[in-house]
């Protein structure tokens, strides 16, 4: 049995060992090709420097760089693409949605992300959108927005909701470190950060007002639909599918709401004012009460006396 047990492994190491071997002599292969035209060339310089005693040699000139190579250029850009796909995958399953689908449409809309004025906005979306779209400082933060977006807006994107989601179902299980929320070795404080980080928002201002809309993480609405900031949509309250989409649509749609009704957040009076279109969708109707609750939270966070970004 045991000899058995040590042939079957033998033979699993032998098969894996195949395509790493086939690779080196593939690489192998390559490098004495190459090196026979570096040498080539070389001697081209050498014949040069013989028929035109007046012009020295200049070996960076005439032999191109490895790493310029075609086969090393497509191999980079083959790994930065599967990179990009891979950040594409990761935020699309936090949505529940269609993987395949989602990266097809990223695909198009970007030439596969090799569209010069997508790598300087890192937007994307239809070409008809593009006037109303605001630049995102990194790859990452174009790609969660697109996500959000498509997984709230799928018609925008030529789609519909039974294409883009492959599954409706809530995720409601909590993984917890010393009695605090985790995700992919984050705390829910440091995960929040991170998303208004890349937006733009202030983090205790975001905690403190999820804090009030959910009773500091407690109520139903967190609890069992993922929703941190009390979110309305057609049908009533909204749900997420995961607590990472949770945060993200929480985060991108205060982000929405301060830009569209401009509100003035280094203003004395901003939370006063931020009251009306969140609370009543008009900046005409101010809410006193959800202002208060709101500057309390947010004074406590920064006063360390209840959980922070930071902990």
């Amino acid at each position: 049995m045991t000899k058995r047990r040590h042939k079957l492994r033998l033979r699993k190491q032998v098969i894996m060992s195949i395509p790493i071997l086939l690779f080196i002599i593939a690489v192998g292969v390559f490098i004495a090709i190459d090196r026979e035209n570096i040498f080539a060339v070389r001697s081209s310089g050498i014949a040069k420097i013989v028929n035109v005693k007046t012009s020295a040699p200049n070996p960076v000139d005439d032999v191109v760089k490895l790493s310029e190579r075609p086969f090393f250029v497509n191999l980079n850009n083959l790994t930065e693409t599967r990179q990009k796909d891979n950040t594409v995958i990761y935020y699309a399953q936090k949505f529940n949605l269609n993987v395949s689908k989602t990266l097809e449409i990223a695909h198009r809309l970007t030439n596969n992300f090799t569209d010069e004025t997508f790598n300087k906005d890192f937007i994307i979306v239809p070409d008809e959108y593009r006037s109303k779209a605001k630049p995102f400082n990194s790859f990452e933060a174009g790609v969660i927005y697109y996500v959000r977006d498509i997984y709230r807006n799928p018609e925008k994107y030529g789609s519909t909701l039974g294409e883009i989601r492959a599954s409706e179902e809530v995720e409601t299980r909590r993984t917890l470190v010393d009695n605090v929320i985790t995700i992919d070795g984050l705390t829910i404080y440091q995960y929040l950060g991170k998303i208004c980080d890349m937006y733009g928002i202030e983090k205790s201002l975001a905690l403190a007002i999820s804090y009030h809309e959910t009773g500091i993480h407690t109520s139903s609405l967190f609890v069992n639909s993922n929703n941190l900031g009390g979110q309305k949509g057609y049908d009533g309250w909204m749900k997420f599918p995961t607590l990472e989409a949770g945060i993200i649509a929480y985060v991108l749609s205060l982000k929405n709401i301060i830009e569209t009704y401009e509100v003035d957040m280094n203003d004395p009076n901003a939370i006063l004012i931020l009251s009306g279109p969140y609370v009543h969708g008009t900046k005409t109707r101010v809410d006193e009460h959800w202002t208060e609750k709101v500057t309390y939270f947010k004074t406590k966070i920064e006063e360390k006396d209840l959980f922070t970004i930071e902990k």
